[in-house]
């Protein structure tokens, strides 16, 4: 892949969560005024042409209900016609923390149903909203027949008989380094992280979220979590370069490579 790290380095994949600002608000009791969902549009465009700038494909984690929608599920069917792997981000977006082991089933099994007969593609991978995760849901994603799962982070116990895709350990650091929360506290933040994580050696999975590259159509928010999602002092050209830079970094220091292929060099590995 252009611009990707030396042969010796770790490798690095790059996934992509399509919350859009319809699953977002409801996941926090935020009401959304819009007809259309303007995040997950615009949020994708971008993100489309930040991975087709930079040679990159992505794994995007898909919300199944998504391709309901028209708007969205063409967009969703440009991303696979670009070459980038879909994955399941459940049903309707819901943590499945809360839900009961019914529910659990619908949003693990449903989703993978819906987005391999809608998409046409095998879909190999999940990750819970909110990452919120339990042995009852590693069970579920197993027996649905994911391959892999990347709903935790490095150093949290996964489950036996599904291989998990962590995303990096962040501790001491107060909060994860992906952008969704380095673009508020800072580019220094993603470059301190990952500076003490590629020490590890480990395969690094690097998370964008929509929300990263297009702020939220709806400003009047309050809270910390809110400002993750609106950061009102950014625009979305700010948010692209920053997200470049970012991307650019990672793409110096790990060899870039498409999920399939980390998963094939973790399995071997074992």
């Amino acid at each position: 892949m252009p611009g990707s790290g030396s042969e010796a380095a770790p490798p690095a994949v790059v996934h992509l969560d399509l919350d859009g600002a319809r699953h977002i608000y409801a996941l926090h009791g935020w009401p959304y005024p819009h007809k259309h969902d303007f995040l997950f549009e615009t949020g994708l465009k971008q993100a489309l042409a930040l991975f087709r700038d930079t040679g990159v494909r992505a794994t995007l984690f898909a919300i199944a209900e998504d391709l309901d929608d028209p708007r969205k599920r063409e967009l969703i069917e440009e991303a696979v016609r670009q070459g980038h792997e879909i994955a399941s981000h459940t049903v309707t977006h819901r943590r499945l923390g809360r839900l009961s082991a019914e529910e659990k089933r619908r949003e693990i099994f449903e989703s993978k149903e819906r987005l391999e007969t809608g998409l046409k593609q095998e879909i190999r991978g999940f990750r819970a909203p909110w990452f919120d995760i339990d042995r009852e849901s590693f069970d579920l994603i197993r027996a649905a027949g994911y391959t892999y799962d990347s709903s935790t982070f490095a150093g949290s116990p996964g489950a036996p008989g599904i291989l998990e895709l962590p995303l990096p350990s962040y501790r001491p650091l107060p909060f994860p380094f992906h952008p969704s929360y380095s673009l508020v506290l800072g580019s220094w933040y993603f470059r301190l992280g990952l500076k003490r994580y590629r020490r590890t050696g480990a395969p690094l999975v690097l998370l964008f979220h929509l929300a990263d590259l297009e702020p939220l159509p709806y400003r009047n928010l309050s809270g910390w979590r809110a400002r993750i999602y609106a950061q009102p002092h950014t625009d979305r050209e700010s948010r692209m370069r920053t997200c470049r830079e970012m991307l650019d970094l990672v793409r110096r220091e790990y060899r870039v490579v498409e999920t399939r292929a980390l998963e094939c060099e973790m399995t071997r590995a074992k």
